[in-house]
């Protein structure tokens, strides 16, 4: 598939939609060429059908999203056609999928007003997983270092007032395709390279900021 016809379809896709509506969203100009690249990603697992009409979730348009920068596509065209509740919603599914219990925009008014965009926290070990979803076109390191100690900051107030979290680890996730980097323990993680990461956290956890209440920042 065209990576150009892949950015079409990201901004073309609706919650429930048909293929005419679909072609017509799109501009595609043959309704074949409409049906193939649905069909496309159907077969990609982004998207259902049933009868005479196709369904994409929020999770959906992000697998379309690093399926498209995968395929070459610009960073801030894809960036243009993603909404924060794409982002943060195919990050609760990864970690839904994984065994966390998982929340989306979490607000804390002590001791001062903040924002969580998403935490995971697994009910066993009552390790949480912090995350700051950040739709970056560049990775500059005093950009990521200035997310990463905020971050960690947000994540040791969660601690303060949530009983079931023992321990938190703060992370920044970016739609910006790099890999893995580690600033001051905070990991700085791309968005297509997030489920590797919970799968390998237990390996990881030496090498990375594992917050408790008795940190001292």
């Amino acid at each position: 598939m065209h990576r150009a016809i892949l950015a079409i379809a990201l901004k073309a896709l609706r919650p429930s939609l048909t293929l005419t509506e679909f072609q017509a969203s799109s501009g595609i100009r043959g309704r074949t060429a409409a049906r193939n690249v649905l069909d496309y990603l159907i077969r990609k697992e982004i998207g259902q059908q049933s009868d005479y009409r196709y369904s994409f979730s929020k999770s959906d348009r992000m697998r379309l999203a690093i399926l498209a920068l995968q395929n070459g596509n610009d960073l801030e065209t894809i960036s243009r056609a993603l909404s924060w509740q794409d982002f943060e919603a195919f990050a609760s599914s990864l970690l839904s999928l994984s065994g966390y219990l998982s929340e989306c925009n979490i607000y804390l008014s002590k001791p001062y007003r903040m924002q969580i965009d998403v935490v995971g926290v697994n009910h066993k070990s009552r390790l949480a997983i912090v995350a700051d979803c950040k739709h970056w076109k560049k990775n500059h390191l005093s950009l990521m270092l200035h997310h990463a100690r905020n971050q960690a900051k947000r994540s040791l107030e969660l601690l303060k007032c949530r009983r079931n979290i023992s321990q938190a680890i703060p992370i920044v996730l970016t739609l910006y395709p790099m890999g893995l980097q580690i600033v001051e323990g905070v990991p700085i993680v791309p968005i297509s390279k997030f489920d590797s990461f919970i799968q390998g956290l237990p390996l990881s956890l030496h090498e990375i900021r594992v917050l408790s209440l008795n940190t001292i920042f």
